[in-house]
């Protein structure tokens, strides 16, 4: 078999886990409510990826960030899905890439953000499986620390990234999906796959069910590192999916692909989960096809159009305040809560 063999295998064998509803991809739209991201200066350095945290200024009593950082970073992904690439397409191919390709998604997408043990920073302690993890990386003084908000629940990214470890992270993506693509065809998945997965001295027995079972625990070891959680969101009082940055997207990705569903976004004014048949405001107003919430839809709106109306042009987003982790104002309503 040439490599264009096997390149086109590995291709046709993840047909069954693409989305039906996104050109050939198997990214799925999803309503993750995100963290504004002031990572900057993304570069390689010696087998990692390095970069920084960009520190907030002094503005009166407060201290905020640049609004344009987390901007930036915005359009680059917002043009990115643009023109078709997708977040997990793209993850799964970093494993068999050069150091340039890592770079690349990571100024499109975002970065691990990894903490001392070489996880995401947000990651939980007790997963209950036995998935193989990167082994933790040396502690190193990168002045990040000053800039995050100490939450005792989290680590403290070290803005110092394995390029191994996202290698690792990647091939266990694809093998999660090919396993996935595997059970969907009533077949176990492979030994090389498992391989990628769990620990040496584990191995699901040779059944389907067995099978279905411990990719269910992979996966669900996935969605603790990146913590995911539905959350009430501030600007519309429904509910969302929040996570890690990067990690935490993936892993719901992923969690969609296993279980074949093209999306899945809460609607803002029932509650419950939809699949959403085009690409979702990230947000949250979002709203499912029921008639009493599309109804709801139109009157906010509507309100949200006259209130434009009402508001002179000058004073429009006056003082509102800036959400950031110490606070500040800003006249921009995106970066506004």
């Amino acid at each position: 078999m040439t490599l264009r063999d096997a390149a086109k295998y590995e291709r046709d064998r993840l047909d069954s886990v693409r989305n039906s509803k996104g050109s050939d991809r198997i990214t799925r739209p999803i309503d993750l409510r995100r963290r504004w991201t002031y990572v900057t200066n993304i570069r390689l350095q010696k087998g990692y990826l390095v970069w920084k945290q960009a520190p907030p200024k002094p503005i009166g009593n407060h201290w905020v960030f640049d609004g344009e950082v987390a901007r930036e970073a915005i359009v680059a992904r917002h043009h990115a899905e643009q023109g078709g690439r997708g977040i997990l397409d793209e993850f799964i191919l970093l494993c068999d890439s050069d150091d340039e390709a890592i770079v690349k998604y990571a100024r499109s997408w975002g970065v691990l953000e990894l903490c001392t043990h070489n996880l995401p920073s947000c990651h939980e302690f007790s997963l209950g499986a036995p998935l193989s993890l990167p082994l933790p990386t040396p502690k190193l003084s990168t002045g990040i620390r000053q800039w995050f908000h100490e939450d005792p629940r989290q680590c403290t990214p070290t803005g110092r990234e394995a390029l191994a470890t996202w290698r690792l992270f990647s091939g266990q993506a694809r093998a999660l999906l090919n396993i996935a693509a595997d059970l969907q065809k009533a077949c176990p998945g492979s030994r090389e796959d498992w391989s990628k997965l769990l620990k040496d001295r584990f191995s699901p027995a040779e059944s389907l069910g067995a099978h279905r079972s411990c990719l269910l625990d992979a996966i669900e070891a996935w969605l603790k590192l990146g913590r995911i959680k539905p959350t009430i969101d501030d600007l519309t009082t429904g509910l969302t999916w929040t996570g890690a940055d990067l990690f935490g997207e993936i892993a719901v990705q992923i969690a969609l692909a296993a279980k074949a569903m093209d999306g899945q976004v809460l609607c803002v004014a029932c509650g419950k989960e939809y699949q959403p048949k085009r690409l979702v405001i990230r947000r949250g107003f979002n709203y499912c096809p029921k008639i009493k919430c599309q109804r709801e839809a139109a009157a906010a709106r509507a309100k949200r159009y006259r209130d434009r109306k009402k508001s002179p042009e000058g004073e429009r987003g006056s003082g509102l305040p800036y959400r950031c982790i110490y606070g500040g104002t800003t006249n921009d309503p995106l970066f506004s809560r």
